[in-house]
């Protein structure tokens, strides 16, 4: 009825992915390099859930009772390597955090950061991101956020009353995995910043 999943993500943490209630998996293609491009969560009422249970060819039996909203149907999809699925009651995820996971998500912010927007580290290690003040500074902040925390548990935290300041924790087994600040600034500022 427990199934655990554990993956290395490229930052070089470990994620553990705990399949509540398993009642029925294929992992197929176990070899030494596995590499998998996403896990797919399936549920009664999304669009493509029976075409993806036929495809995988469930059992009428899981088949329907993912369509009727008490399991899921979790697919994998392989770059190298294991593909399959499962079918569970529910799925959790965890992960550890290290200097090397804080490392990756410098590498990560580097990489999402659009032309204006700059990432340095405070001490302690915490990213401090400025970018330019605006209608799209929160929804940028949020496309960041979404992307480097996977869905790990994590607060989006207002610290002033212009909106200019931000402050993202990224939790990992109940103990703060790594924080950033984000700080938005004027046109001048960044005038004056790139002046310097």
């Amino acid at each position: 009825m427990f199934l655990q999943l554990e993956l290395v993500l490229h930052t070089r943490e470990t994620v553990w992915f705990d399949f509540h209630g398993a009642e029925e998996w294929s992992l197929e293609r176990l070899w030494t390099q596995n590499v998998l491009f996403d896990i797919r969560e399936w549920r009664a009422g999304m669009d493509g859930a029976a075409e993806c249970c036929a495809e995988w060819a469930l059992d009428a039996v899981w088949t329907q009772k993912v369509l009727a909203g008490e399991l899921a149907l979790y697919e994998f999809e392989p770059s190298v390597g294991m593909g399959g699925y499962v079918v569970a009651r529910a799925a959790t995820m965890a992960r550890t955090w290290e200097e090397s996971s804080l490392q990756g998500v410098s590498i990560e912010l580097d990489f999402l950061l659009k032309p204006g927007w700059k990432r340095t580290r405070e001490d302690g290690g915490n990213h401090v991101v400025t970018g330019p003040a605006g209608p799209e500074f929160v929804s940028e902040i949020w496309r960041i956020a979404q992307f480097i925390t996977y869905g790990d548990y994590m607060s989006l935290e207002k610290l002033d009353e212009a909106g200019h300041l931000y402050r993202l924790m990224s939790r990992a087994r109940k103990s703060i995995g790594f924080q950033v600040t984000f700080r938005a600034v004027d046109a001048e500022q960044r005038l004056a910043a790139t002046a310097e």
